[in-house]
């Protein structure tokens, strides 16, 4: 009996510190985006979920998950943005966009298309929370 208690004790204290790391990692995990600007806000916009064909004709899926930073006073429909962009996106060939690294391609075509459309003309930056290539 003592040796059980014993056991489950020493347990105890070895798995604290690996729940302590898993709560701080996930702390982290939250903290990822900077603070704004003063007068500035994030607005995250819908994944969208492209449909790349290369030249064989064989089907990719790419989705990508993007923020903005825009004016506090800017109003626009995230939706109509998104699908905005995911159209321009579906346009590039799948071979321009696999060739390389496509995120400063993304994030460039993106920021150019929000800062054409009304409401988001002064958008000062766009990040890619999540990117995927399946």
């Amino acid at each position: 009996m003592h040796r059980r208690s014993f056991l489950l004790a020493t347990l105890a204290t070895l798995l604290a510190p690996v729940a302590l790391r898993a709560e701080e990692k996930k702390e982290k995990k939250n903290d990822r985006l900077p603070v704004p600007v003063k007068g500035d806000r994030y607005v995250r916009l819908p994944t969208m979920a492209l449909e790349l064909y290369d030249k064989a004709g064989q089907y990719h899926m790419s989705s990508i998950d993007l923020i903005l930073q825009v004016p506090e006073e800017a109003k626009f429909s995230e939706k109509h943005l998104s699908d905005k962009m995911r159209m321009a996106f579906n346009v590039i060939p799948y071979e321009e966009y696999a060739r390389a690294n496509p995120a400063p391609m993304v994030k460039s075509l993106a920021l150019e298309i929000a800062r054409k459309e009304p409401g988001t003309e002064m958008t000062r930056d766009v990040l890619i929370s999540k990117m995927l290539f399946r």
